[in-house]
């Protein structure tokens, strides 16, 4: 009897993996001479930093740029807050001269002297009391 047996699979020719591309570096190099810095260590040339730590220095770039903004941004709250301390100060100074005004306008030598013209007189003559007997 014919026992079982697996068949061998051909051996397929796979072409070798193609390198990963790095399109952020193709679009960056394009504009920066990044390959005298990035790039495959080859046997006979410089010594160069491995493409795949570019994405970790973009990385820390970006962490940069975004604490310098927040830099920028917490100057310019401070610059917006004492600006506006000094003007709440005029507005409370404002406040304070016209309340003065107001509370003089009140008394009684200053209504006598703007009542003149109407021809109001001040009372010298102190009240009487009027009393009415009842039956």
């Amino acid at each position: 009897m014919a026992e079982n047996r697996r068949r061998p699979k051909p051996a397929s020719e796979k072409a070798p993996k193609p390198r990963r591309q790095f399109n952020l570096f193709n679009w960056l190099n394009r504009f920066l001479p990044l390959d005298t810095i990035f790039g495959d260590n080859v046997p006979g040339r410089e010594e160069r930093v491995p493409v795949k730590y570019f994405y970790y220095f973009g990385w820390i770039v970006l962490l940069l740029v975004i604490y310098e903004r927040i830099g920028f941004q917490s100057e310019e709250y401070v610059r917006n807050s004492i600006k506006l301390k000094k003007e709440v100060d005029d507005l409370r100074a404002e406040y304070t001269s016209i309340q003065a005004e107001y509370m003089k306008s009140g008394k009684q030598s200053v209504i006598i002297e703007k009542v003149k013209p109407d021809g109001l007189e001040e009372n010298l003559n102190p009240t009487k009391k009027i009393i009415i007997k009842g039956d």
